[in-house]
């Protein structure tokens, strides 16, 4: 495992840089606080060769990281964010573990669509207010599709470095 520890530094690197980019990146969708959700493509990529302890590290190293560098560090968003990302990552690896045949798509697009319902029952009671509820709709139309783009690139580096680490 200890050779492990340089490439989960890379990955809760990446994902926060990527968290920290995300916010220059427009959403389509007038949601406050809505994010395109690309820094959890870490979670996708490590799923298959890691254990849940490691997975939630990364899901917490890249929040709490990306939310320090991007002055969002206990805001409402990412209290929002966080307890979403580690209700996904906990249900891809449940789901990766009995499902595997299911694929990387499966896994991520389970995550996002959790991510986001989650995210709407914190923030319900954050403003104290189930008007929130209406963004759901919209949140997991676009959570389809940002899951789905984690897992393309997920499996597109996955491969890759396989057959890197083959032709060694």
């Amino acid at each position: 495992m200890s050779k492990k520890i340089p490439l989960y530094g890379l990955l809760v690197a990446v994902g926060s840089a990527i968290y920290v980019l995300e916010n220059f990146v427009p959403f389509p969708v007038p949601i406050p606080g809505a994010r395109w959700g690309f820094s959890n493509m870490i979670i996708v990529y490590a799923l298959p060769d890691t254990p849940l302890s490691w997975l939630l590290a990364l899901a917490f190293g890249k929040a709490i990281i990306g939310g320090l560098l991007s002055g969002r560090f206990l805001s409402p968003t990412f209290i929002m964010g966080i307890f979403g990302s580690i209700v996904a990552t906990f249900s891809m690896f449940l789901t990766f573990k009995f499902l595997k045949k299911a694929g990387l798509a499966f896994h991520s697009v389970l995550g996002a669509l959790l991510n986001n319902i989650v995210q709407v029952i914190i923030g319900t009671q954050i403003v104290s207010s189930w008007a929130i509820l209406g963004y759901l709709p919209y949140m997991e139309i676009l959570g389809v599709f940002s899951g789905v783009a984690n897992a393309v690139v997920a499996g597109i580096v996955l491969k890759r470095v396989k057959n890197e680490v083959r032709l060694r």
